[in-house]
């Protein structure tokens, strides 16, 4: 075992920060025994990219991550590394935006882990963004690749993992890369994402054509199109209609005057529309309060979330729930 310090991943808030407004976003970077130290630098180098590079720009982002494992103290990389990680039900009342899990090709899942993948489960039913990289995780949800709300996951992964360390590795590292990228895509737009990149150095053509493959267009239009595809799949989020215009490369007045030009309402309307379909699932197919089906539909409170529905679908939520309940 190495005698080096160990390493820690965590990246603390800027001191004395006056940028307004202010976006956070929570990451965890769950370790497994035998985890790439080399995937889990770069996941944390992106992130930290992006919250320095944001400085400059109209919304001031912070991704706070933290390292987490099924037990408190270090956990030892595939290098023989060791890394500080904080016990994961010390963060049980927390809520991250993602979730990597990085497994070593050694690592030993036993009983231990089970309660730490069962966070991760939920985590991940609450909308958080997970990410499998490295080997398998037995008990993970969502293994499918294109599942929905399922894990992020590469076609050829499962078969690079066994096909020799050197392609296990790099499939490994394109993983972890992709994800931190597509996330900091979704959050700051095609043009910040294409800067974390080039600090980065270490992105080939391949892999930036897999990010970009669906990049913002030139047109209105086309830009409209992306500003609403990025609220549809953040409507769950506390998102505004800046953050979208941001995303489209457009000031708030274009996107919304073009906005209602091509679509026939406004970015404010297509967001509600979206989060009320969010909610109308939730009603039919959970038991949660109006408070936590508010909160996991983007909207800021019951209350809110109340006023809202009976604006709009001509009835209150918990009279909804019971005529569809009667109806199933």
């Amino acid at each position: 075992m190495s005698t080096r310090p160990p390493l820690r991943l965590e990246t603390q808030a800027p001191e004395g920060s006056d940028v307004i407004p202010r976006r956070l976003r929570r990451v965890a970077v769950v370790l497994f025994d035998g985890f790439d130290l080399l995937c889990a630098s770069v996941i944390a180098n992106a992130f930290e990219a992006a919250s320095e590079l944001s400085a400059g720009g109209p919304i001031q982002w912070f991704y706070q991550i933290t390292t987490l494992s099924d037990h408190e103290g270090y956990i030892a990389s595939s290098a023989a590394l060791l890394v500080s990680a904080e016990m994961f039900d010390a963060h049980a009342g927390h809520e991250f935006d993602a979730i990597f899990a990085i497994v070593g090709a050694e690592a030993c899942i036993d009983s231990r882990s089970v309660p730490l993948i069962s966070w991760i489960n939920r985590a991940r039913s609450k909308a958080a963004d997970v990410r499998l990289v490295g080997a398998p995780l037995p008990g993970l949800d969502g293994h499918a690749c294109g599942e929905p709300n399922g894990l992020e996951c590469d076609s050829q992964a499962s078969v690079a993992r066994h096909s020799g360390d050197c392609q296990t590795r790099s499939q490994s590292l394109h993983d972890a890369l992709t994800g931190a990228l597509k996330l900091i895509r979704r959050d700051m737009g095609d043009g910040m994402a294409r800067r974390v990149a080039e600090r980065l150095s270490i992105c080939s053509h391949d892999v930036l054509n897999a990010i970009f493959e669906d990049v913002v267009g030139n047109t209105p239009a086309e830009k409209v199109r992306a500003a609403a595809h990025w609220l549809q799949d953040n409507c769950r989020r506390q998102v505004t209609i800046e953050d979208a215009a941001q995303v489209a490369a457009m000031s708030e007045r274009s996107l919304l005057r073009h906005f209602r030009s091509e679509l026939g309402m406004t970015p404010s309307d297509y967001l509600m529309h979206a989060r009320l379909q969010v909610v109308c699932n939730l009603l039919v197919e959970t038991d949660l309060p109006v408070d936590k089906v508010a909160k996991r539909a983007g909207l800021s409170s019951g209350d809110h979330l109340a006023r809202s529905f009976r604006r709009h679908m001509k009835t209150s939520p918990t009279e909804y729930r019971a005529q569809r309940r009667l109806q199933c």
